[in-house]
This record gives C-alpha cells, sequence and structure tokens, in this order.
C-alpha cells in the first residue's frame, strides 16, 4: 500500500474511532440501537475536518466527507 493510500485510510479509520467512543456509550447507557444513518453522517463531517485540517486538496475532502455515508447507502441497497 502506498503511503498516501494508508494516510488516506489512517484519516478515515480516526474519524471512525472518534465518532464511535463518544455515540457508542451515549446509546449504550440509553439501551438504544445506533442511529447508523446519523453515525455515518457524523463520521463524514468528522473526516472531512480532519481532511481540512491536515490541508488536503478539496476533491479529497470531500471524498472523505462522503465515504461514510456512501457505505451505510449501499449497505441498505444490498440488504
Amino acid at each position: 500500500m502506498s503511503p498516501a493510500a494508508s494516510r488516506h485510510l489512517a484519516l478515515q479509520g480516526a474519524a471512525v474511532i472518534l465518532v464511535l467512543s463518544l455515540a457508542w456509550p451515549y446509546f449504550g447507557w440509553k439501551a438504544e440501537p445506533l442511529p447508523w444513518r446519523e453515525t455515518s453522517l457524523a463520521i463524514g463531517a468528522v473526516a472531512f475536518v480532519i481532511a481540512t485540517r491536515i490541508r488536503l486538496p478539496w476533491p479529497w475532502r470531500v471524498a472523505h466527507a462522503a465515504a461514510a455515508p456512501l457505505a451505510w447507502s449501499l449497505d441498505g441497497m444490498l440488504r
């Protein structure tokens, strides 16, 4: 894997870990299922912020913002 690909994968992983570390305990205490649509949108927003902070070009920022919501919507279509 190229260093650039590793960096993009790490960015998405960091966004997932950050959002789930906040959302999972909250919904676990309430004994409610995790709202995956909103969670995927939050992951996309956090990934966009991280991509902006590390000064990625605009197309990459948009790609990172769209990755998690697109993955969630594709999962819904395949069921």
